[in-house]
């Protein structure tokens, strides 16, 4: 089990055709506060949440140095101070060192796709409540396969075994875009190297008066990414805008 502190994140409007933009013109919407938090945690690789496979993985390469990166973005409903609805979310890594020539990677990612029935039911794999802006997270068993019928993604991860691992995020009708949602990955250091990793989150609201806008933020606790180094496992997943 382990303990994430979430923080909230003001989301930045990009500029896209048909904004108001110049003298004159309609200002720039302002940041969008409110709707999203996120945490982090750096742990050891063989720490109790982890996959299954990433433990045999872990086992089966003794001489190389890996770190388990566990993020959680949280949507929250719309409000009358921020409305909007989340069509999708993207959460994207950026693994790196000061050499650009070596890139940590992220050698396993979890999930490669969390789905849900069309009639939403009970989910699997990690299990997380939430009090006060702090989630908890555990590992859960397997639940019973759901009846007949149709599944669709909710989260879907890219990029295993690369140094610019994404995950999308997306509502489905009856399952809207809201709550907490976990993602991690196992990245495998460059040793001798300071390693770091960049968060970029991009996202979809749709608005029944505005339509659709677009917004991004920059996460971690500080303009130089997460630290992934010798040292750096059990960081509260503290900083971050907001």
């Amino acid at each position: 089990m382990t303990e994430i502190q979430l923080h909230d994140i003001a989301l930045e409007p990009e500029r896209t055709l048909g904004t108001p933009a110049g003298p004159g013109r309609t200002r720039t919407p302002e940041p969008l506060r409110g709707r999203l938090t996120f945490g982090w945690d750096l742990l050891p690789a063989e720490h109790g949440s982890a996959p299954a496979d990433w433990h045999a993985h872990v086992r089966s390469t003794p001489d190389r140095d890996y770190r388990h990166l566990l993020l959680v973005c949280s949507f929250r409903p719309e409000t009358p101070q921020a409305p909007g609805t989340f069509r999708h979310a993207s959460l994207a890594l950026s693994l790196s060192t000061p050499d650009p020539a070596l890139r940590p990677v992220a050698r396993l990612i979890d999930p490669g796709e969390r789905t849900r029935p069309t009639a939403a039911g009970p989910g699997t794999g990690l299990s997380f409540t939430v009090s006060t802006g702090v989630v908890d997270l555990g590992v859960e068993r397997q639940q019973p396969e759901p009846g007949p019928g149709r599944e669709e993604w909710i989260v879907r991860g890219h990029g295993a075994s690369q140094p610019d691992p994404q995950w999308e995020f997306r509502g489905l009708r009856r399952l809207p875009l809201v709550g907490d949602h976990p993602v991690a990955a196992l990245v495998e250091l460059v040793p001798g190297q300071v390693n770091t990793a960049e968060v970029l989150v991009a996202a979809e609201l749709e608005h029944r008066s505005w339509g659709v806008r677009r917004y991004r933020a920059r996460l971690g606790p500080t303009a130089h990414g997460i630290p992934l180094g010798p040292g750096a496992e059990r960081t509260p997943a503290a900083g971050g805008p907001g």
